[in-house]
């Protein structure tokens, strides 16, 4: 018998007072079987808890009367890849949250909740040498019976669903065919079929020279086993296929893919185009699975029956064993950010396990992020440019419309007279349109024109949009609603009506002003439901609407061959947002949505309406100019040291006593200025550092105070600010207060 050994397990639980190895000793029964990533149940004080195992050692430096042994094991084999254990332990320095934060990343809600695994009958033929003979007997009676026994002659074992289709069957014949003795009936196991839409085969096309030219790029790199490669690639450039030959390479190797989207609404064509090309070796993952679905094809990964698996940014904690590549289409997008422990970005998270297990990263965008850019400016990251459209189609002209000049011309309307007759032309033709609108809802706010009164939230510090379906005021900040009042409640007058733009006051417009038109919104309140991005990007293209409108969604990575015409309404509106970054999401933004139009063989035209039409983001996108915007934001952030000159540090401090949380930010605010005065490397990286009011003082009844620091750029800085900020975290920790820390964050709102 060998000597004892000692597991060092995270319970699976959520609080600071147990974000540490529990060390257990393991039973003989056990050796061999407890290995790190092997998912176990321990005895806790009184309780029994599920925990992870991430060490397992000879001897702890803890009394060994207080060792407990581990109850037992909870799954066959581990469910952590040894590989992630360090990215776990990355995660958790990185993005400051507690290690089974990290570990449920990795982890399927259905393997946690045990979800019961699906099962299916299945038909087995009895071994016989007169297979003729019972043919012959049962053909008389029943020929669905020999039908079903010829089929099981070919095939070890069918599903009795498929029998039953195939021949016609019913369930008698098959209960039949048992009692006689010819089939035996077993329960298999099955996955849970996420994607049920029908395979083609497709011929890859021939790549041209920029395609064959970037390839050749990351190829190089996949033979060196490392490396980073942007490809900034104009829309309709054919970056997909460019992804798809790579990831080729990859699966030939006997490595395997992950690609990302950052939207959920993407994920059906990029699915369907690498299951075209890929088979059944391509799984999916995202959220909007049900937990069946999202725990079998989890497993079918963490089995090794797929290559390549596809979603949006969850799928970059797929259970790969021998990865090889990753992919960010459209790197740029904000979605890629959490917004919830931990606040991970997917691109520094893919770049850690790219280095961990000497992959290749691969990200490609029309208008990559700034920050992306410049590093492949200096050298960082290798950069391909692919600045045509496949087969040289031109790029869409851009028109710009001054908003303020319709005004004057009398036009009350959210149309301008060029984007309506654009329109009117276009659905003449029988040719498509997409309309953007970067807000939600029937209009942005309702107010009283008597008194100025605005409805707002009664939990949050914002206005409620109103929503013509069912006449009701919602928030989107905490999901509250009320009903549409008929008078102001602050002063009684009837002149209370709705201001400002949202996707469903431009439906109705449009429906009044088209009344033959086929409208389709896309929006959050018409894709919530499963499945709902995929009908209706589905029904738009088998053309049976005219017109797409929608928010950011339908911006980037569809492909339409019929859509003629694109329209932007509210361009300008990003601009105004307290955010260093407005004027890159402007420019990505209409970037995107106007590579949307002239993708087929029909010219492609694009009109964006703005107040703001002279703004150097709208005019350098309506040139589809990237390098321009690039050089003259870089200007910008380099005069005020914005990053990519600098990292912000936000800390956010929530709760719902607003004078208990005004004073918990100065409190930090000395802390952190005291504990930077007595440290050079904090000291000298230390920009600025405030405490103030969040722009959304109050959501969900919590008020809402931040303290913003801005360090220069230097690993030993941010490792420094690093470590601070991990005391900060247990030093401030309070039950009835949050503390959000969040490294770079994209939104200070």
């Amino acid at each position: 018998m060998g000597s004892k050994k000692y597991a060092g397990i995270v319970v699976d639980q959520t609080h600071p007072s147990l974000d540490k190895l529990f060390y257990y000793y393991i039973p003989d029964e056990l050796a061999g079987l407890a290995q790190v990533g092997v998912r176990v149940q321990v005895p806790f004080g009184p309780r029994s808890l599920q925990g992870y195992i991430l060490t397992v050692d000879e001897k702890v430096d803890i009394p060994e009367e207080k060792i407990r042994p581990i109850k037992k094991l909870l799954d066959p084999a581990p469910v952590l890849n040894p590989s992630i254990i360090s990215l776990i332990l990355w995660m958790k320095s990185e993005y400051h949250c507690m290690l089974i934060e990290a570990i449920r990343c990795f982890i399927p809600p259905g393997l946690r909740l045990n979800i019961k695994k699906k099962t299916q009958r299945v038909a087995i033929l009895q071994e016989t040498d007169s297979l003729e003979d019972w043919i012959h007997q049962v053909e008389a009676r029943s020929p669905n019976m020999a039908s079903i026994l010829r089929i099981l002659e070919d095939e070890d074992r069918v599903p009795v669903s498929e029998l039953l289709n195939m021949t016609g069957a019913s369930q008698s014949s098959i209960r039949s065919l048992q009692k006689r003795g010819y089939i035996l009936l077993e329960e298999e196991e099955t996955y849970r079929n996420p994607w049920l839409a029908p395979q083609s085969t497709v011929v890859p096309p021939v790549l041209n020279k920029e395609q064959i030219h970037a390839s050749r790029v990351i190829g190089e790199c996949i033979q060196e086993g490392r490396g980073t490669v942007l490809v900034r690639g104009v829309t309709g450039s054919g970056k997909t296929e460019v992804y798809m030959k790579a990831a080729e390479e990859v699966v030939q190797q006997g490595r395997q893919v992950i690609v990302l989207v950052p939207e959920i609404s993407l994920t059906p064509q990029t699915v369907s185009r690498f299951k075209d090309r890929f088979g059944e070796s391509v799984a999916i993952l995202h959220s909007r699975l049900s937990l069946g679905e999202r725990y079998d094809e989890w497993r079918r990964i963490r089995q090794n029956e797929v290559s390549i698996v596809v979603g949006a940014r969850s799928a970059v904690f797929a259970p790969l064993e021998n990865l090889g590549l990753i992919i960010l289409d459209e790197a740029h997008e904000d979605s890629y950010k959490s917004d919830v422990r931990p606040r991970y970005h997917t691109r520094e998270l893919a770049a850690k396990r790219c280095e961990l297990s000497r992959s290749i990263l691969v990200l490609g965008s029309a208008t990559p992020a700034l920050e992306d850019y410049h590093k492949a400016k200096l050298g960082e990251y290798r950069l391909v440019e692919m600045k045509n459209r496949v087969e040289d189609q031109p790029l869409p002209p851009v028109e710009t419309i001054d908003m303020r000049r319709e005004l004057e011309m009398g036009n009350r309307s959210m149309f301008s007279n060029e984007l309506y007759r654009a329109l009117l032309h276009t659905l003449k033709k029988h040719e498509q349109s997409i309309l953007l609108i970067n807000r939600r809802g029937y209009a942005q706010f309702v107010s009283c024109r008597s008194c100025g009164h605005v409805i707002k939230c009664t939990h949050c510090d914002v206005s409620l949009t109103y929503h013509s379906k069912g006449q009701a005021l919602k928030c989107h900040y905490c999901g509250y609603q009320e009903a549409y009042p008929r008078t102001c409640p602050q002063c009684g007058s009837k002149h209370i009506k709705n201001f400002g733009l949202g996707t469903q006051k431009v439906e109705a417009e449009l429906q009044q002003l088209f009344p033959a038109a086929r409208l389709l919104r896309m929006d959050y309140d018409t894709t919530r439901r499963k499945g709902s991005h995929h009908r209706i990007l589905d029904a738009f293209e088998r053309k049976e609407y005219d017109i797409l409108l929608g928010t950011q969604m339908v911006a980037k990575g569809l492909d339409f061959s019929n859509v003629t015409l694109v329209g932007v309404l509210a361009a300008d509106a990003s601009l105004n947002l307290p955010d260093y970054r407005s004027s890159e999401k402007t420019f990505q933004l209409i970037t995107q949505v106007a590579g949307r139009t002239g993708r087929g063989n029909k010219p492609g035209r694009v009109i964006v309406q703005s107040y703001q039409p002279e703004h150097y983001a709208i005019q350098y996108a309506s040139h589809h100019d990237y390098t321009g915007f690039f050089k003259k934001e870089l200007g910008i952030r380099r005069q005020f040291t914005y990053p990519p000159f600098s990292h912000i540090i936000r800390v956010l401090i929530t709760g719902q006593n607003e004078k208990e949380v005004v004073q918990y930010a100065k409190n930090m605010l000395k802390w952190i200025k005291d504990k930077a005065a007595a440290d050079e490397a904090l000291n000298s990286g230390l920009l600025d550092l405030g405490v103030y009011e969040a722009p959304i003082q109050r959501i969900n009844d919590k008020y809402r105070w931040q303290v913003l620091i801005r360090i220069h750029q230097g690993i030993h800085v941010k490792e420094a600010w690093h470590r601070l900020s991990e005391s900060l975290i247990h030093k401030f920790y309070r039950e009835d207060i949050t503390v959000t820390l969040d490294f770079n964050p994209l939104s200070l709102i």
